[in-house]
């Protein structure tokens, strides 16, 4: 059985903490490939602060490298809002019938997964694991997780960041260097995104 991890989110922008949580979730899950996957357009979030081939552009300079990750445009390509079943679908299209697909998912998702598109049949298509974003989110976690049943929890080294505090630090002119990876950061200056 190939074994697949599919890791969406806005990534605007991709930092360690994402990169931390993907590295420890494929190793954990024993996953043969972990597919990071940047939103199109989120039916939960407004527009993004850059668009969908700059922070696809950021994934690949975040994750490109990483032995066994793969970064997915499925989602640009989309027009309108869209939703991570459809995209689930076609990804799953794409690999052998045998294929197990696990979706993860941050704490902030979570805690309203049961609002999402479809959720139930999310949870019967492929196995969904969340990983805490903060140390202190892992109780929590498995008690919501445990009310809507099917969803395992992973208790991870956290590495406490936030997109919209790296955003906020930019802004400020702040340093930045040790949250995003080296060449994210190099392509936000030389862009001059975020300011």
């Amino acid at each position: 059985m190939y074994k697949i991890g599919v890791f969406g989110g806005s990534f605007n922008p991709p930092h360690n903490g994402h990169v931390n949580l993907a590295i420890q979730a494929k190793k954990i899950l024993e996953l043969d490939k972990m597919i990071i996957m940047p939103t199109g357009t989120s039916p939960h979030k407004g527009a993004s602060a850059v668009g969908f081939y700059a922070r696809e552009n950021m994934c690949y300079l975040a994750f490109g490298h990483l032995p066994g990750f793969e970064v997915t445009d499925i989602e640009g390509k989309m027009s309108g809002r869209n939703y991570t079943l459809n995209s689930l679908r076609i990804l799953k299209k794409l690999y052998p019938q045998n294929s197990k697909f696990h979706l993860l998912i941050g704490a902030d998702m979570l805690f309203y997964f049961d609002m999402w598109y479809e959720y139930q049949t999310i949870l019967n298509e492929c196995s969904v694991v969340a990983a805490a974003r903060e140390q202190d989110q892992f109780p929590k976690m498995v008690e919501y997780a445990t009310e809507i049943g099917k969803i395992r929890v992973l208790n991870l080294d956290v590495t406490e960041v936030s997109s919209s505090e790296i955003r906020e630090k930019i802004a400020t002119r702040k340093d930045v260097s040790g949250l995003v990876p080296p060449k994210v950061l190099d392509y936000i200056k030389e862009r001059k995104y975020y300011i």
